[in-house]
């Protein structure tokens, strides 16, 4: 099964008693089920061709509909949700107490999104780390928009680090996990704070050196939302989950935002366009990489710039997958994060048996 058909049993479990958002679980599931098995197939076609007329008789949702959704969920697993003032910025951000003694957890979304897309590495996690905060960038979420306008990659990078920091003086050694941008802002942070990072997963991480091919590849805006929607499904999934369609063309328009198109303008005029590897090769941290064979949103070559550059980095394909690995085999990237996070130092023990001495 597909992760979002796991995060609709989530939000399922979450609805009674959740009112409005109750509701809203009720409104998709009557979509999914208007979403009949003769549109199902078509868009499952490769062509964007076939999944724009398909996308005709597919009801279009809102973006925010899901995070309403997403964030009953996450309270109803226990989540504490706070905005605050943390680097200059004002943001928001789920936390869980764990039941772990390894290192605490950070867990970082990619462009555009916001925590939802890693919430289906709580539950795991939560027998790992003792605590486990999932950061919505300045901007996504429910995270307010900056004043001063949309951040850059290394302003994000600094907000990061600035999480990462509180979070170490309470837990000590901090495991960043981060997908697509936010792969690239974990590395960041283990270059930045060596002393304070366990170790980091990328999931099909950003950061790797872009070509001007691969910047060609990735587009600026939609005129159509349908074309948009087709485009986007081709360029994150190998296999689309049916719960993206319901709200790609959302996701198309969202594309066009100044919060993501200030990242991409960014990277055409080569500023930071990639971490460089004078960066990858100063990672001490242990790094894990997962990243989706089928993936046209990066380029393949990041494979091998990290594998090359990350010193002692382990680098592992995951087949039949796209750009977001927990979402379309989550059950396989759920049980490797757990694992490598296990295997991982909080660096409490190291600090109580410095203190003894």
């Amino acid at each position: 099964m597909s992760e979002a058909h796991d995060i609709g049993q989530t939000q399922v479990a979450a609805a009674p008693g959740t009112g409005a958002e109750a509701r809203l679980w009720l409104v998709l599931a009557a979509q999914r089920r208007r979403l009949g098995m003769q549109a199902r197939r078509l868009l499952a076609r490769s062509t964007v061709e076939m999944q724009m007329l398909a996308l005709r008789g597919v009801p279009d949702l809102r973006l925010e509909w899901l995070r309403r959704l997403s964030h009953a969920a996450l309270l109803a697993q226990g989540a504490e949700s706070w905005t605050g003032t943390i680097g200059r910025h004002r943001v928001h951000r789920y936390a869980f107490t764990g039941r772990g003694n390894g290192p605490a957890v950070l867990l970082l979304h990619g462009l555009g999104g916001s925590a939802d897309l890693m919430a289906q590495l709580v539950a795991p996690l939560l027998d790992v780390a003792p605590r486990l905060v999932l950061l919505e960038l300045p901007g996504h979420g429910r995270s307010p928009a900056p004043a001063g306008g949309p951040l850059s990659a290394i302003e994000y990078g600094d907000v990061v680090t600035a999480v990462l920091d509180r979070m170490h003086d309470d837990y000590g050694n901090v495991a960043v996990v981060g997908s697509s941008l936010g792969g690239a802002l974990a590395l960041h942070a283990a270059h930045a704070r060596p002393d304070k990072v366990a170790g980091v997963v990328g999931l099909n991480p950003a950061g790797a050196d872009l070509s001007e091919a691969a910047l060609e590849l990735l587009p600026s805006s939609f005129e159509d939302e349908r074309v948009g929607a087709a485009h986007m499904a081709q360029l994150l999934f190998h296999r689309t989950p049916w719960l993206f369609w319901l709200i790609a063309r959302d996701l198309a328009r969202s594309w066009a935002t100044p919060t993501v198109q200030r990242i991409l303008d960014d990277a055409r005029a080569n500023v930071a366009r990639s971490l460089g590897s004078e960066v990858l090769r100063n990672i001490r941290a242990p790094v894990l990489i997962l990243w989706g064979e089928k993936d046209r949103l990066l380029p393949a070559s990041s494979v091998e710039d990290f594998r090359r550059n990350v010193p002692g980095a382990k680098v592992e394909i995951v087949a039949r997958c796209g750009h977001i690995p927990q979402l379309e085999r989550p059950a396989y990237t759920r049980r490797r994060v757990s694992e490598f996070i296990s295997g991982l130092s909080s660096g409490r023990e190291e600090a109580a048996a410095n203190s003894s001495r």
